[in-house]
């Protein structure tokens, strides 16, 4: 059989090498070439990196693109020269395979790279299939042995069982009264998973009500753009719907284990397969039934209609069954009647205990780094690095624990989870701490930072229009008309070459983007004034040429955002004038130049129109905003107070620039107050009713993972204090160590997640840039909301802890 493995692995090899040489499978601009004659052209160039760039339209993408295949070629072509001589590296091999995964990763991630070298696809299926046939024959004989085994033994066993689960007839009424007992007598298993269907489907229910009823009192043409509630919902909402998911799916994991658990009653009443599998069924259908009608009711108390109801119902029958089938496993098991696997004792592994413990630290670097970074706007996906984080460095300071504390005495009972289950363990701590760190570090500080937004302070007039020079005199007119009160400022417009927070995915060829960014460029002298018609102080910038400050005009509760999304430079790449509908991306230095960011602060001198996403304030040295005006005439900024009627005699503004929308429709020359007032009023209220419902949610998986590590225990728990009393323990001294073992899940989580929020705390108010009186005003609200859920937190330990006690 291996002749036959060194025979695939030797044609897989030399197959490639033929290909790699004789099969012109890479296009240039001007010719093909293979993949051996490209890489050897571009070393006897003279210029390896012009040969790429001007042989192939994507340039160095091609060169990675290829440079990942030639290595694969490599390895291939040298395993082959090895086998050949009856030679074998156990160590190639590994590689080998490594390597044909990231190269079809990187194949299918990025093919814009292979687009005229698309037939570089036969070196993968050659890979794949030399991978697949050696797998497949790989101990062969060895698995014939074993499947006729297995074979021989299933047909036993089916006979068996066969034999033991035919029961003929009906039965008896003792049997029915049996199973109505024993559903009566575990009522608190199904309470609790009617519970979880009841909690997420009122959550369905509301979160699409709250959509609907704040999305009518917003402006209907930023609904379903960057600045609506749509966004916000699928924000906010998706991460909502994924907690919800992973809830539900706990907690039907937890109803799986315990119908598994007593299973072994039921067979040994006779119970047939197919009668078990219909009781499955009717209860789980009985409990999420129960949960859409409780649910349903409460939602109705609420939001009396039934529209809500309908989506919520359609996205609860998805959940459901997403949630099901994590269990897939657990399923078939339960009604095959196979028992449970068996739990072995387990102990941390010493020898690995200092890499994981350098792994944890270096996930949590990189944790905050990304948390840290402005262009990732305090995103969530660091929850991916967090979670290793936390797996890294409680394996390794447990394992430390452990091997330290292993002979003390007084800990062999209040930590003997640790000592006997230590990766069962670990993995609750770990899972708890993730979801305080969730709750107390990134969803609660945004709870607070909605507590401190004053809407009224976010737009301080009443209408604020952009006009043209050409436009100027008939505004003013119009203004005069209406007897308002109004100033204007010269602006030049100034634009970012990426404005929204959306991924481009692109090769070496930058394309042109959209949105652009549209901001406000003003001098430092327009600054001062603006600062001055706000009551604030003077705060000189002392700009000199080339360099710039950037005003956000965000409210406080907006995350961290940069003034240019584009994921190819380190500074901001800013243009004075409007955006371009095309232009020559390969001069995009030149175009968009990136520009010095001397200072940035989050300030209001104008209005949040554009939640900090655009309207922006840029301030540029006096010199310079003086020798642009040279060159072209500034528009005009108009800060008005006035009432309604102002806004309806600038409309005409809104026809005469209708062709400036065509970059973005979101941008409006006049936004007037009442109404942006309104829909931030709105989003506000939909995002922290989100947050709310999250960090519930939170809080009973927390809970359920809690009170689940603790039930699957209850027999070793109640074996336990009986033999404590057997050997004369005092009641108050088994409820100490108790109070020590829940207390460790418990506060232990609690504290990891409050020491980790600190750090995201921190970075998100440095990303803010939080004043001290904010950062006071932050920390009272703060302690006051945590102080409620360290009293809510403590209460369910405490619940938790007399439910335990009563196990006797």
């Amino acid at each position: 059989m291996q002749k036959r493995m060194d025979r695939i692995s030797m044609a897989a090899g030399y197959g490639m090498l033929i290909i790699a040489v004789f099969l012109k499978i890479i296009g240039g601009v001007n010719q093909r070439f293979s993949l051996v004659e490209v890489w050897i052209r571009s070393l006897i160039s003279g210029n390896f990196l012009h040969f790429w760039q001007t042989e192939f339209s994507s340039g160095i993408g091609v060169l990675v693109g290829t440079g990942a295949f030639l290595l694969l070629l490599l390895v291939y072509v040298f395993d082959s020269l090895l086998i050949t001589c009856h030679r074998k590296i156990v160590l190639l091999q590994s590689a080998k395979v490594a390597w044909l995964y990231f190269t079809m990763f990187f194949y299918f991630i990025f093919i814009q790279f292979y687009s005229s070298s698309i037939w570089l696809v036969l070196l993968l299926i050659i890979g794949a299939l030399e991978f697949l046939l050696n797998r497949y024959l790989d101990d062969k004989i060895e698995r014939d042995r074993k499947y006729a085994e297995s074979q021989k033994i299933e047909k036993q066993r089916n006979e068996d069982r066969k034999r033991r689960l035919a029961f003929p007839g009906k039965y008896p009424p003792a049997f029915h009264q049996i199973i109505r007992k024993n559903f009566r007598f575990y009522r608190k298993n199904y309470f609790l998973l009617i519970f979880a269907n009841t909690l997420v489907f009122f959550a369905l229910v509301i979160l699409f009500f709250a959509y609907q009823k704040f999305s009518g009192s917003h402006t209907q043409d930023t609904v379903f753009n960057k600045t609506g509630l749509l966004r916000i919902l699928i924000e906010s909402g998706g991460v909502l719907l994924i907690l919800l998911l992973l809830f539900l799916s706990f907690m039907d994991g937890l109803y799986i284990d315990f119908k598994a658990k007593h299973m072994e009653l039921f067979i040994q009443l006779g119970i047939r397969k197919k009668t078990f599998l219909i009781m499955l069924i009717e209860e789980f259908s009985l409990c999420a039934l129960a949960g859409v009608l409780i649910g349903g009711s409460l939602g109705l108390l609420i939001t009396r209609e039934f529209t809500s109801i309908g989506w919520a119902l359609l996205l609860y029958t998805g959940l459901i069954i997403l949630a099901m089938a994590f269990h897939q496993e657990k399923i078939l098991r339960l009604i095959q009647f196979r028992p449970r696997e068996q739990t072995k004792p387990d102990r941390p592994n010493y020898r690995w205990t200092p890499l994981f413990l350098l792994i944890g630290l270096l996930a949590l670097i990189i944790t905050f780094w990304w948390f840290h970074r402005r262009k990732s706007a305090e995103t969530l996906l660091v929850i991916s690095t967090l979670i290793i984080a936390l797996w890294g460095l409680f394996l390794g300071i447990g394992g430390f624990y452990v091997k330290r504390r292993r002979e003390k005495i007084t800990l062999m009972l209040s930590r003997n989870d640790l000592f006997y289950r230590f990766h069962k363990s670990i993995n609750v701590l770990m899972l708890v701490s993730l979801l305080q760190v969730l709750i107390t570090g990134i969803f609660l500080p945004r709870v607070v930072t909605f507590q401190q937004t004053a809407v009224d302070n976010l737009f301080p007039y009443d209408v604020v229009a952009k006009v043209k020079s050409t436009e100027f005199q008939q505004v003013e007119t119009s203004l005069n008309q209406e007897k308002a009160l109004w100033k204007s400022y010269p602006f030049f417009p100034v634009t970012s070459v990426d404005g929204d927070p959306e991924w481009e995915v692109f090769g070496t060829v930058r394309p042109v983007m959209f949105i652009q960014g549209q901001h406000i460029g003003v001098s430092e002298t327009t600054y001062q004034q603006l600062r001055q018609a706000n009551d604030l102080e003077k705060q000189p910038l002392h700009l000199k040429k080339g360099q710039w400050h950037v005003v956000y005009q965000q409210a406080i509760s907006i995350r961290g955002q940069p003034i240019d999304w584009d994921p190819q430079s380190v500074r901001p790449r800013l243009r004075i004038g409007t955006p371009l509908e095309s232009y020559n991306t390969a001069n995009v230095d030149v175009i968009f130049p990136m520009r010095t960011i001397k200072s940035q602060e989050r300030l209001i001198l104008t209005g949040m129109f554009q939640r900090g996403l655009q309207e922006n304030i840029l301030v540029v040295a006096d010199e310079e905003f003086a020798t642009l005006s040279k060159k072209d005439q500034p528009n005009q900024l108009f800060l008005i107070h006035g009432d309604k009627k102002i806004a309806h005699a600038l409309n005409f503004l809104n026809q005469k620039y209708v062709d400036d929308k065509r970059w973005d429709d979101t941008i409006e020359p006049v936004y007037e107050k009442t109404q942006r007032k309104s829909n931030v009023v709105s989003e506000n209220y939909l995002q922290v009713l989100l947050l709310i419902f999250t960090i519930v949610i939170c809080i009973f998986m927390s809970v359920g993972l809690i009170v689940a590590k603790f039930e699957s225990e209850e027999t070793r728990l109640i074996e336990r204090r009986r033999l404590l009393d057997q050997l004369g323990m005092r009641q108050k001294e088994q409820r100490s160590v108790l109070k020590r073992q829940v207390g460790f899940f418990t506060v232990l989580p609690l504290a990891v997640g409050f020491l980790l929020s600190l750090g995201f705390i921190g970075i998100m108010g440095r990303l803010r840039f939080f004043s001290m009186s904010e950062w006071l005003q932050f920390g009272g609200i703060f302690l006051l909301d945590f102080g409620i859920y360290l009293f809510v937190w403590g209460t369910i330990a405490s619940l938790i802890y007399r439910r335990i006690e009563k196990w006797r």
